[in-house]
């Protein structure tokens, strides 16, 4: 009896033992694992260009532009391979060989003198240079002299314009014609290129087979001869969609007088993402100067007037700004202002598109702002010309400067609904 109960004892410890290994047996199963799951955070590039400029009327245009072969072009490939860019180099004129001559040109090379192994190969260098231009083209004056040692082609913002493989164009420099380049040149920035190629000799060498190129090339706009013309021509700088640096003014007068008045055309760009932007005048600073008798008997005194430096410039300079749909520094009807009329003393962002105006720049596309500003009173007439009434530029503004930074700020859109230009505070320059 007490045989038996062992015997069942162990039986059941066997039943057990398979029940766990039962537990193995695999079941019907399936799986499915997204690989590689990234935050990445979103970012705003805002771009600027300034492409449109009047003054009194006047449109910014540049008076004259030179370019001509000298150190400030730059070599940029060899036998048509692009290499790291370095200035070219000034050569010395072969006398008797080298005949040609353009006055304020020097003839250059990517060496000097030419590397032994160019002298025996035919050898090719192409060189560039960028220059501004900004105004009409067909009204423009053009003259354009080039000379090579030996074949030359001349490209004009990557168009083919001219090209000559006579072994001998040192010995004359050759004119082009006008017609070659004018459909071709732009308002903004230009680039003109020439792939000048040196014929190697058997047993050259760089005494007796030189290379170099000789070329100048001049723009005159034709511009007016009156004073103020010619003065804002040589300060108003245009340019295209950019990040801002020094230099880049949108402004710089240095004569204003009651009722003179101009316009801008602003364009904004943002990638990526949609955003607010504004246009905030900072670091504000307005100088009295010297005090002249007219201010005092104005009512001006010293230590009084608008803060920094108590000038009271900046109170008589009203703007305005809107929406350019069509960039043509117009406020023609339909367009949306995107700021009241108001001094720059008082004013902190002088364009707002925000939660409040419901404005914003949409991503990869131009949003076009335009500008008046008036030394007096500014009326903006829909459709028409702006009215700029000097009256109201008082005495007391005589011999002041006012000074500032434009800041273009931008800021994303999207769960942030609440934004507000008046809102922005920017860090000190």
């Amino acid at each position: 009896m007490s045989k038996n109960k062992i015997l069942l004892s162990v039986g059941t410890l066997v039943v057990a033992v398979a029940i766990v290994a039962g537990g193995t047996i695999a079941f019907y199963n399936d799986t499915e694992t997204s690989a590689g799951n990234i935050f990445t955070a979103g970012s705003i590039d805002l771009k600027v260009d300034h492409l449109k400029q009047t003054y009194n009327g006047v449109d910014c245009e540049t008076c004259n532009v030179t370019i001509v072969s000298d150190t400030t072009n730059i070599v940029t490939a060899k036998n048509g391979v692009p290499i790291a860019t370095t200035p070219a180099v000034a050569v010395t004129q072969i006398p008797g060989a080298w005949t040609a001559s353009i006055p304020g040109a020097t003839w250059i090379w990517a060496t000097d003198p030419v590397l032994p192994e160019d002298a025996t190969t035919d050898v090719t260098y192409t060189f560039e240079k960028s220059f501004d231009w900004n105004g009409p083209i067909p009204s423009a004056t053009i003259t354009f002299s080039v000379a090579a040692d030996n074949h030359y082609e001349v490209y004009v913002n990557n168009h083919l314009v001219a090209a000559d493989v006579n072994d001998n164009n040192f010995a004359v420099a050759d004119t082009l014609s006008p017609a070659l380049i004018t459909p071709w040149l732009i308002s903004g920035a230009n680039t003109i290129k020439f792939v000048v190629k040196n014929k190697g000799v058997p047993g050259g060498t760089p005494e007796n087979n030189p290379a170099g190129l000789l070329y100048k090339l001049t723009i005159d706009g034709n511009c007016s001869s009156e004073y103020f013309q010619q003065n804002f021509q040589s300060q108003c700088k245009l340019w295209q969609e950019k990040d801002l640096g020094t230099g880049d003014r949108f402004f710089k007068f240095d004569d204003i007088k009651p009722a003179d008045w101009g316009t801008n055309v602003i364009s904004l760009h943002v990638s990526d993402n949609d955003a607010y932007a504004c246009l905030i005048a900072n670091n504000k600073d307005d100088q009295e100067n010297s005090l002249l008798e007219t201010e005092t008997e104005a009512g001006d005194a010293a230590g009084q007037g608008n803060p920094l430096g108590f000038g009271e410039l900046s109170s008589f300079i009203n703007v305005f700004t809107w929406s350019d749909t069509d960039g043509d520094g117009q406020y023609d009807t339909g367009e949306s202002s995107l700021g009241s009329v108001g001094p720059l003393s008082s004013l902190a962002s002088i364009m707002s598109m925000d939660s409040q105006n419901h404005e914003y720049l949409t991503a990869t596309t131009t949003k076009n702002i335009g500008l008046a500003w008036c030394a007096g009173t500014l009326t903006p007439n829909q459709g028409g010309a702006f009215s700029c009434n000097g009256a109201g530029m008082l005495n007391t503004a005589q011999s002041d400067s006012f000074s500032a930074n434009l800041t273009a700020y931008a800021e994303q859109v999207r769960n942030n609904g609440a934004f507000q230009c008046s809102g922005v505070t920017l860090p000190p320059i």
